[in-house]
């Protein structure tokens, strides 16, 4: 082999190291435009989930003071509704007529 073929055959070795190494940089750079990419989408993912917490938690401490307030008022109404039973079952009660509770006590006052 002449001198000539032998620095052509290692021009050809050296240029496909080059076109192996540029493959190599641009699959690597395309990774990395994937990767970020990626983690841009995951944390615009995350923003929204946190915000959504937020507002669920927000919503869930509103929707406990509703309740609370539900059973207060509804503890209220309870009480109410039993002194009005109370209330209705003794004007129930059967009571001796006017007439005859009149006589008892004039009775009771004269004897």
């Amino acid at each position: 082999m002449t001198q000539d073929a032998t620095d052509r055959s290692e021009t050809d070795r050296l240029r496909e190291e080059v076109a192996e190494a540029r493959h190599h940089l641009l699959t690597v750079q395309d990774h990395i435009v994937g990767l970020e990419a990626e983690n841009g989408r995951l944390h615009r993912d995350l923003t929204r989930v946190t915000m959504e917490l937020r507002q669920q938690r927000k919503r869930t401490k509103n929707l406990l003071k509703q309740r609370d307030e539900a059973r207060t008022r509804l503890l209220d109404v309870r009480t109410r509704l039993e002194r009005n039973r109370a209330r209705v079952a003794e004007l129930e009660q059967r009571r001796p007529s006017v007439a005859r509770r009149v006589a008892r006590r004039v009775r009771g006052a004269l004897g």
